[in-house]
């Protein structure tokens, strides 16, 4: 199998027919996510969104076609709907069941969007979640500490290898997990050098 960032630029697009018919050869196994860094930083999530939470997972795409390949080395993840066929799978579903994911699924699930920048700018955006807070709480130290318990949950993440990586946002409450007050964020990191994607979601309700 090529890998998602293996690009050929003289490989004619696949037709509709082998998009398609590529969907059946893909298939995810979960990847733990072992990580004191993505714990602690977490904790704080747990802390700060008391009536609400977390869920977090990892997957990697053990078997897909070199369509697959195609789409994702060119970053059209909308057009080869990778996300719906991410949230759709059953290892995701089951490991993912308070999320309550719909039967039917939207192309983009949740309006996902692709946030310019990538991964550099994830840990702003995780220290952000904290400081703000849920309902209730918001984080009781400094900026400056959450942005640092942020960068390391980033780098262990990542690796720091930030050009492999796309990110995903929405604020949608596309499953009945979600509060849907203030306080929902859907995160998905994808990984293009090892064909890994890295969900996070996040709610609160007052």
């Amino acid at each position: 199998m090529r890998q998602w960032n293996d690009i050929d630029w003289d490989e004619p697009r696949p037709s509709i027919e082998e998009l398609v018919g590529s969907w059946g050869s893909l298939d995810w196994e979960p990847v733990p996510i072992d990580s004191p860094s993505v714990d602690a930083y977490l904790s704080q999530v747990r802390d700060t969104h008391v009536n609400g939470g977390y869920l977090i997972g990892r997957w990697r795409a053990a078997r897909y076609s070199d369509v697959t390949a195609w789409f994702a080395a060119r970053n059209r993840l909308e057009e080869y709907e990778m996300h719906r066929l991410l949230f759709d799978s059953p290892v995701v579903r089951a490991d993912l069941s308070p999320l309550e994911i719909p039967v039917q699924l939207d192309r983009v699930p949740g309006a996902l969007k692709e946030l310019p920048g990538g991964a550099l700018n994830l840990d702003g955006i995780l220290a952000t979640i904290i400081v703000r807070g849920g309902a209730y709480k918001s984080f009781q130290r400094s900026a400056a500490e959450a942005k640092r318990l942020a960068d390391e949950a980033v780098a262990d993440l990542t690796g720091r290898r930030y050009e492999d990586f796309r990110l995903d946002r929405t604020h949608e409450p596309w499953t009945p997990w979600f509060f849907d007050v203030a306080w929902d964020h859907t995160l998905v990191l994808t990984d293009y050098q090892k064909a890994e994607m890295t969900v996070l979601c996040v709610t609160d309700t007052d």
